[in-house]
C-alpha cells in the first residue's frame, strides 16, 4: 500500500502526459485542418505550453500539500516528544545525547546544552562502562525493556528507573530513543510490603510457638499443680512436704514457660514497631 502511494502521483502524470502526447496533436490537426501548417504549429506550441503550465501548477499544489502534511506530522511528533511527562532522549552510536525532552531536563537537573555534551553513562550511578556498552549492544534492532537502572541527577541524588529503548533514525544516523520511568517510589512501596510481610511472618511464627508452648510446655506444669493441690487436701504431714516440694518445682517450670512466652511476645512487638 505504501509503495503504491509513493508511485501514484508520478504514475498519474505519466498516464496524463502519454494521453496528451498521443491525442492532442491529432485533435488539433482535425479541428484546425483548414488552417495553414504554420498556424497549426503555433497551436501545437501553445498546446504544449498549456500542458507544461497545468502540470507545473498541479505539481506545485501536490508538493505543497505533501510538505504541509510532513511539516504537520513532524510537529505532532515533536510535541509528543517534548510534552511527554516521562524523560525521553535520543542517543547515537557513540552513546552521546543528541536530543532530550523537557521532562529529562527537569528530572535530571541538567541544562539542555549540557545534556547534549554528555554521554549516557554520565547519568548512570557507578556502573562499569563495559557493562553498559554490552547492554546497549544487545538486541539493537527492536523495542526492548532494558531493565532497571540507578540514575543520578546533577545534584548527586540517585533514583531508580525502568528503561525502554527503541532504534530510530535521527539526523541521518542510527540512534536509539529511550524512555525512562522513575520507579523509586514503587520500589520503596515494594520494600515496605516485603518488610510488612516478613513482620507478619515472624509474628505468625511467634504465635505458633506460643500456641505450641501452651498446648505442650505450659500444660504439663499446670496439670501437675492442679493435681498436687487436690492431693494436698488429703495428705498427711510427711506427704504434704513432698507434695509442696513437687508443687514448687512445677510452679518454677510454669514460671519459666510464661517468661519464655513473654519474651517471644516482646520480640514480636519490637518487630511490629520497627
Amino acid at each position: 500500500m505504501k509503495t503504491f502511494n509513493s508511485v501514484k502521483i508520478p504514475l498519474t502524470f505519466l498516464v496524463i502526459g502519454v494521453c496528451w502526447a498521443l491525442f492532442s496533436n491529432p485533435i488539433i490537426t482535425f479541428f484546425y485542418r483548414h488552417l495553414a501548417p504554420t498556424e497549426q504549429d503555433s497551436f501545437r506550441s501553445l498546446n504544449d505550453l498549456v500542458f507544461v503550465v497545468i502540470i507545473s501548477y498541479v505539481l506545485y499544489v501536490k508538493i505543497k500539500r505533501q510538505q504541509h502534511k510532513i511539516t504537520k506530522s513532524e510537529e505532532e511528533y515533536r510535541q509528543l516528544f517534548e510534552s511527554n511527562p516521562n524523560p525521553l532522549w535520543i542517543y547515537n552510536g557513540q552513546m552521546r545525547f543528541v536530543k532530550v525532552n523537557n521532562a529529562a531536563v527537569e528530572k535530571y537537573q541538567h541544562t539542555r546544552r549540557k545534556f547534549l555534551k554528555m554521554n549516557i553513562d554520565d547519568i548512570h550511578y557507578k556502573i562499569p562502562d563495559e557493562l553498559l556498552t554490552e547492554d546497549l549492544d544487545d538486541e539493537m534492532d527492536k523495542l526492548r525493556l532494558a531493565g532497571i537502572w540507578q540514575h543520578v541527577k546533577a545534584s548527586g541524588e540517585t533514583f531508580m528507573v525502568s528503561i525502554v529503548s527503541y532504534p530510530v533514525m535521527f539526523n541521518n544516523e542510527p540512534c536509539h530513543l529511550v524512555m525512562a520511568t522513575d520507579i523509586t517510589e514503587l520500589i520503596e512501596k515494594e520494600r515496605k510490603l516485603e518488610d510488612a510481610y516478613q513482620k507478619i511472618k515472624t509474628s505468625n511464627e511467634v504465635l505458633l510457638h506460643i500456641a505450641w508452648s501452651n498446648s505442650h510446655e505450659l500444660r504439663k506444669p499446670l496439670c501437675s499443680i492442679l493435681a498436687l493441690i487436690d492431693l494436698l487436701k488429703e495428705a498427711n504431714e510427711q506427704e504434704r512436704e513432698e507434695f509442696l516440694r513437687m508443687l514448687e518445682i512445677s510452679s518454677t517450670e510454669l514460671d519459666q514457660v510464661l517468661m519464655k512466652n513473654n519474651e517471644k511476645v516482646n520480640e514480636m512487638d519490637m518487630v511490629t514497631v520497627e
